[in-house]
């Protein structure tokens, strides 16, 4: 067997050591392979080709509709929220244990969540203004590209900080009946969106908006099922309760006329099962759920291997910033590559597009891997974090309220195609939401210090 290289040993050895013992290795697993998907995922669906020999971009499910059964598979969202409901659960219970406040529990982890998205606003802001201002014709994507997939930060910040409430609900035993009322009711929401009853904001019946509660928090649920090992333990079970949302999956999609898509479409105004989730995303993550259970037991003894668990304990610390920054990758090189035509462009998505795919990706890959090191410090814990024992829920509220509209109105300046002069005003409600919440600044943490070591 090839003898590691000394460092990378060290390195290893230095991991395994500082890894807890009763640390699931497993939940951190399949967070690290879920961003990996939704990564590539958004990667490759981004298209860029030369039909006329100009430069466009469009994307993948809307110029080839037949690649939409693929989200049926890419979409792993899903998963976040089953992995957090469990994490945050024990995390919870182990603070109240120490005494902690839920307010004050609440106020650090949220903490975690929107500091790393003020430092990525703080940048791409200014920078899409300035494209604005300069070369308002010259960029193929715009700055703003990167800020569409901040719906997943304002729905799981509205989760993480319900856990206090939806852990007393799971505690007194309403789990079960409270999943299913919920998924009931957002399944009436789902036909009355079908039918096109509802208020509608720009293309998209408003109808359903409660299924952002609905859904991601009855998968939320789960997740406190998973603390509590009370989701399906032996193989048939799990087996089946994949089986049982593979059905739904049928019914709904195939009879039922919910949508394939399990993405957004962009440039469409076709409906699809994120936004706002339907019952259909909550099948595919009993799905999701029944398979991870199933590869629950031989990879949690793999991930017993130092070498196997280094690189996903790497990922893991860095989750929110590779996540918050892939897209700015993604628009960094595609404008480069774009000015230097390297790659050549193919007129359309053929097998050539195809191929060129890992090239692409690897492209990407490159400066998201510069970024993670510069900017993860905003995602490292440190000394001026907020405390467990401090917070009020007036401001905790408050503060999410705040957070989650600017995100809404930045997704939204970017899906309706206004102007980018409205985003300081989101960007400054952002950083109130934050503030408020959290009580913390946003300037970088510095290294946390060995005992007995002083600053100069």
């Amino acid at each position: 067997m090839t003898k590691l290289p000394d460092r990378v040993a060290n390195l290893v050895d230095r991991i395994e050591g500082a890894t807890p013992a009763e640390r699931d290795r497993y939940l951190d697993f399949v967070r690290v392979v879920a961003i990996l998907m939704v990564i590539v995922g958004h990667w490759v669906v981004r298209v860029v080709t030369a039909p006329d020999g100009t430069p466009t971009t469009g994307y993948l499910l809307e110029m080839q509709p037949h690649w939409q059964w693929g989200s049926l598979i890419w979409q792993v969202m899903p998963l976040f929220f089953l992995v957090g409901g469990s994490l945050n659960a024990q995390s919870l219970r182990r603070a109240l244990d120490a005494g902690a406040t839920p307010a004050g529990w609440a106020r650090a982890r949220l903490h975690r969540l929107l500091r790393p998205t003020c430092a990525l606003l703080a940048c791409i802001v200014p920078l899409w203004i300035l494209a604005e201002l300069l070369v308002p014709e010259a960029l193929l994507l715009e700055p703003n590209a990167a800020l569409i997939p901040l719906w997943f930060v304002a729905a799981y910040v509205m989760m993480t900080a319900l856990t206090p409430l939806t852990l007393a609900l799971h505690e007194r035993g309403w789990t079960l009946p409270a999943i299913t009322l919920a998924v009931l009711v957002a399944g009436g929401l789902d036909v009355a969106r079908i039918a096109g009853i509802g208020p509608v904001l720009g293309d998209q019946s408003l109808v359903s908006a409660p299924n952002f509660l609905l859904i991601w928090g009855s998968i939320y649920l789960l997740g406190h099922l998973w603390a509590d090992g009370r989701l399906p333990s032996q193989a048939p079970r799990q087996a089946a309760l994949a089986a049982v949302g593979a059905m739904g999956l049928v019914l709904l999609i195939g009879l039922g006329g919910w949508p394939l898509s399990m993405v957004p479409i962009e440039g469409t105004a076709e409906l699809n099962n994120v936004a706002p989730p339907t019952v259909a995303l909550f099948a595919l993550a009993l799905v999701q759920t029944g398979l991870v259970l199933l590869a629950r037991a031989p990879l949690t003894a793999a991930l017993q291997r130092p070498l196997f668990w280094a690189p996903v304990a790497l990922l893991g610390a860095r989750m929110m910033t590779l996540f918050l920054w892939h897209q700015v990758a993604l628009v960094i090189m595609t404008n480069l590559l774009i000015q230097v035509g390297w790659p050549p462009l193919t007129e359309a998505i053929d097998a050539r597009w195809w191929a060129q795919q890992p090239l692409w990706v690897l492209m990407f890959a490159l400066p998201l891997a510069a970024l993670v090191p510069l900017v993860g410090r905003f995602e490292a814990p440190g000394d001026d974090a907020p405390s467990h024992d401090e917070g009020r829920w007036d401001a905790i509220i408050g503060g999410v309220v705040l957070a989650g509209a600017a995100i809404g109105v930045l997704v939204g300046l970017g899906l309706f195609d206004v102007g980018p002069w409205p985003a300081l005003g989101a960007l400054a409600l952002y950083v109130a939401g934050y503030r408020l919440a959290t009580g913390a600044r946003l300037t970088p943490r510095p290294p946390r210090q060995a005992k007995g070591e002083t600053t100069r």
